[in-house]
C-alpha cells in the first residue's frame, strides 16, 4: 500500500512537525509510508506532477490558513489524474466545520479532526484489512474522522486525547535535512487560557512532554546545527518551574542554535529573569503577545495581562539579557478603534522591543470569536486566512491605512533607522501618530505601490520629514553609516566625504588607542575597516569615526571632536 503525506510549507526554510508526527507513529506498521515537503511558493503544477508519479493508494495533506487556498485547487486536479487515490485531510484548518468542507469539496474523502497521529494509524490499518473498500464498521473505529455516509451524511467519530508519553520522539538519529532550517518543536499541547481569537482555547487544558524527552530531543536538534527551533507551545512559561528547568537546560547547549519561544510576558517570575541574564547571545528569542491594552477588548477576547508587570518584564530583558524581544499587537479586535489601537501600539513602542508584529485579527473555523463576529460588527474575508475587513469601531479605511503603517513599521523599526526615529520622536511624540503620519504621505506619493531599496528607505525619510527638523540629516548618515559599510555615503547625505582627520589618525597610530582591537590593523587594512564622517548637527559640526568589524555587525563609534 502506497501511502503519501504532504505539507505546503510556508516557506523553504520552514519544516513540518505534523508530518514528522505522523511518519514515525505509524512507520513500525506502514514502512514505507512517505512525506514530502512543498512550500507555497513553488509552482502548483510542478507539486501535482510531484504527487501524480507516486501513485498513492492514500494521499494525506496537512491544512493550515496559509496553505488551504493552494490545497483546494489542487485536490481538484489530483481527483482527475489519481481518480483512484483516497484523500485525507487534517490539521487545524478543517478540524472545525467538517460537515462544510466534505459537502462543498468533493475530492475530500474523509478529514481527521484534531490530534492525527493514532487516528491515521487505526485509518491505514482499517484500509489494509479491507483492502481500500471501507465500510461503516471500518471507519467507525477511528477516533476524530469525518466521513460521508451512503446517504450523503457527513458524520464525525469522537476525538481521543493522546497520550503524550506514549508517542516516540521524533528528533533522533540522522538530522542532516534540518541542518539551517528553521524547525518546529513543542514540549506541550493545549493552552491555560481561553483567548476568543484563538483555536488553542478550544482544544482542552495543557498535556506535557516527559521532560526529559524534551531535553534529549532539543540537545539533538542543537547538535544538528539547527538554525532555528520554534516552540509552537501556545505559553511556554505557564508553569514556571518547568520553564525554569528548561530553559537553563538550553543555556547550557554548546550551540549556535536559537530558540524562539512565545511567553506570557506578566509570567516572567524573577528566578527566571535572573537566569536569563546567563544566557549567550542569539540563544532565545521571545515572542510576547500583548494584542491590546483597552480593558474594554481585553474583557471582551476573555484575555487577561498585567500590563505593568508585562512592562517590567520586557524592560528587564532589554537592559540585562541578550534574548530578542517581539511583541505583539491585533488590529481589529472588538471595542477597540484606531486612535485607541494606536495607544496600544504607543504602549509597545516605548517598550522599545527589538520588533513589533503588527498583526490582523483572523476569524479562525472553531474560534468563539468567529461565533460573535457579528456581534462586534466584524466583516472579514470568505477565504482564508479569514482576515478582518471592518468592525463597528474600526472601519476598512482604517484598516487600510494600519496595513500601510504595518508596512512601515517592518522597514523602519530597527537598528538602521535608530537615531533618526528617535530624533523625530523627540519630545514624547506619539509614536502613533507619527507613522500615521508617515503613512499618510507615503500612500499620497503612491509608495505603497512598489518595493523600495534599503538606500531608498534613507532617502524618502529625509524626503518627508527633512523640513522643520534640521538634525535628521545627520542622525540618518550616522544610521547610514553605522550600517552601510559597503556603500558610498550618497550626495543627499553630505557624500562622498574623506575627512583629513582620517589619514592623520591611520598614520599617528591613535586609531590602536581609541578601538585597541584595531591596534595590530596595518595602514591598508585600517582604510578598508574605517570610515570617518563630518556630522553636521544645528548645533555644531561634530566628526565621527566608524570602525567596522569583520563580522560585519554595526560599526563601532569614536567622536573624534
Amino acid at each position: 500500500m502506497q501511502v503519501v503525506l504532504a505539507a505546503l510549507n510556508a516557506r523553504y526554510s520552514h519544516s513540518s512537525l505534523a508530518l514528522r508526527y505522523l511518519r514515525r507513529y505509524c512507520e513500525r506498521q506502514f514502512p514505507d509510508l512517505e512525506t514530502v515537503e512543498f512550500n507555497i511558493n513553488q509552482s502548483p503544477r510542478l507539486i501535482l506532477g510531484e504527487l501524480a508519479k507516486r501513485k498513492p493508494d492514500v494521499l494525506g495533506f496537512s491544512c493550515y490558513i496559509w496553505n488551504i487556498e493552494l490545497i483546494l485547487p489542487l485536490l481538484r486536479q489530483l481527483r482527475k489524474v489519481l481518480p483512484g487515490t483516497t484523500i485525507i485531510l487534517g490539521g487545524p484548518e478543517v478540524s472545525f466545520d467538517v460537515e462544510y468542507w466534505l459537502t462543498e469539496h468533493e475530492a475530500i474523502d474523509y478529514i481527521i479532526a484534531g490530534e492525527g497521529e493514532e487516528a491515521l494509524r487505526r485509518f491505514l490499518e482499517e484500509y489494509a484489512r479491507c483492502g481500500g473498500r471501507l465500510g461503516a464498521e471500518n471507519l467507525a473505529s477511528v477516533p476524530g474522522l469525518a466521513y460521508r455516509t451512503g446517504g450523503g451524511a457527513v458524520v464525525q467519530n469522537p476525538a481521543q486525547p493522546l497520550d503524550l508519553a506514549a508517542l516516540p520522539p521524533i528528533y533522533q538519529g540522522d538530522l542532516a535535512d534540518l541542518q539551517d532550517k528553521i524547525v518546529y518543536f513543542e514540549t506541550t499541547r493545549g493552552c491555560p487560557f481561553r483567548c476568543a481569537y484563538c483555536l488553542s482555547s478550544v482544544m482542552g487544558p495543557v498535556r506535557a512532554f516527559p521532560l526529559d524527552r524534551a531535553k534529549e530531543e532539543l540537545a539533538a536538534l542543537a547538535a544538528a546545527g539547527v538554525q532555528q527551533v520554534r516552540f509552537v507551545d501556545r505559553t511556554f512559561n505557564y508553569d514556571a518551574r518547568r520553564a525554569y528547568e528548561l530553559l537553563e537546560f538550553m543555556i547550557g547547549l554548546d550551540t549556535t542554535t536559537r530558540f524562539q519561544l512565545e511567553v506570557g510576558g506578566d509570567l516572567l517570575t524573577e528566578p527566571i529573569l535572573e537566569l536569563l541574564t546567563r544566557a549567550p547571545e542569539n540563544r532565545f528569542q521571545f515572542e510576547i503577545g500583548v494584542q491590546s491594552t483597552n480593558p474594554a477588548t481585553l474583557e471582551a477576547i476573555s484575555r487577561r495581562s498585567d500590563l505593568g508587570r508585562l512592562a517590567e518584564a520586557v524592560r528587564f530583558l532589554k537592559e540585562k539579557t541578550t534574548v530578542i524581544v517581539l511583541l505583539d499587537l491585533i488590529a481589529g479586535l472588538p471595542e477597540e478603534g484606531f486612535w485607541r489601537f494606536g495607544k496600544s501600539f504607543d504602549f509597545v513602542y516605548n517598550l522599545k522591543p527589538d520588533r513589533i508584529h503588527l498583526g490582523f485579527l483572523k476569524l479562525l473555523r472553531g474560534s468563539r470569536l468567529r461565533e460573535e463576529a457579528e456581534s462586534f460588527g466584524c466583516v472579514f474575508t470568505d477565504e482564508a486566512p479569514y482576515e478582518v475587513l471592518y468592525t463597528k469601531d474600526l472601519s476598512f479605511g482604517e484598516l487600510q491605512r494600519l496595513k500601510i503603517i504595518e508596512d512601515l513599521v517592518e522597514k523602519y523599526y530597527n537598528p538602521r533607522f535608530e537615531h533618526s526615529l528617535a530624533y523625530l520622536l523627540r519630545e514624547g511624540r506619539s509614536p502613533f501618530a507619527f507613522f500615521n503620519e508617515f503613512a499618510a504621505k507615503w500612500e499620497e506619493a503612491g509608495y505603497h505601490w512598489s518595493e523600495h531599496s534599503l538606500l531608498s528607505r534613507y532617502r524618502i525619510l529625509l524626503e518627508f520629514f527633512g523640513e522643520g527638523n534640521p538634525d535628521l540629516r545627520p542622525w540618518l548618515l550616522y544610521d547610514f553609516r553605522c550600517h552601510e559599510r559597503r556603500q558610498a555615503t550618497p550626495h543627499w547625505l553630505g557624500g562622498p566625504r574623506n575627512p583629513k582627520p582620517k589619514s592623520e589618525l591611520i598614520n599617528s597610530g591613535r586609531l590602536g588607542e581609541l578601538i585597541p582591537e584595531a591596534a595590530g590593523l596595518s595602514p591598508r587594512e585600517l582604510e578598508r575597516w574605517t570610515i570617518v564622517e563630518e556630522l553636521p548637527f544645528k548645533e555644531g559640526t561634530q566628526i565621527v569615526l566608524f570602525y567596522y568589524t569583520s563580522d560585519g555587525m554595526r560599526a563601532r563609534t569614536v567622536r573624534l571632536e
